[in-house]
């Protein structure tokens, strides 16, 4: 299940007598979502930016509104942190999954179809007249794994271990 405070956390409210800032600090500690998808994260935080009140500033990561403007300014950070929980739950591609788990496609395939690795669809694309159906996976699973290399490790072992048996067994 994904943590939804981890990515609410990215969603800062500041307030004083004068104005109310709304910031968005995004760093490795981010949800893997968010990392991934940046041109998403960011066009999505441009754009709920530019839609307020306040007046954009920081490269549009943070928005000030003056000091009556709360209400808008509360706004914003519910429809940034609904719009970013969305992208940090996004499904991964199976080459992102790879890249992240440092593991080469013969292991993401080998590891779902035993049920190791779990998926979450299918994204269709199209080449020419050609439809492409590829598998997608859950974020928040892979980034546990990604926390997790001990598990990778684990993996490869056992299968390093069955395949020396099933050469074995061939030779004798």
């Amino acid at each position: 299940m994904p943590d939804h405070t981890r990515t609410d956390r990215c969603v800062v409210l500041l307030r004083d007598a004068e104005r109310h800032v709304v910031v968005v600090e995004l760093d490795e500690k981010a949800p893997l979502g968010l990392r991934v998808h940046v041109g998403q994260r960011d066009a999505a935080i441009r754009r709920q930016m530019a839609r307020s009140v306040g007046t954009v500033c920081k490269q549009g990561s943070a928005c000030v509104f003056d000091g009556q403007s709360g209400d808008h300014a509360e706004a914003l950070v519910l429809a940034l942190r609904k719009q970013l929980r969305n992208i940090a739950g996004k499904p991964l591609s199976q080459r992102q999954v790879e890249d992240i788990l440092k593991i080469t496609s013969r292991e993401r395939l080998r590891w779902c179809k035993d049920g190791r690795l779990p998926r979450s669809g299918t994204a269709r694309i199209r080449k020419g007249k050609t439809q492409i159906t590829l598998w997608t996976y859950p974020c928040h699973a892979i980034e546990r794994l990604a926390l997790s290399s001990e598990m990778i490790r684990g993996w490869r072992d056992a299968d390093q271990a069955r395949s020396s048996i099933g050469i074995a067994g061939v030779l004798v």
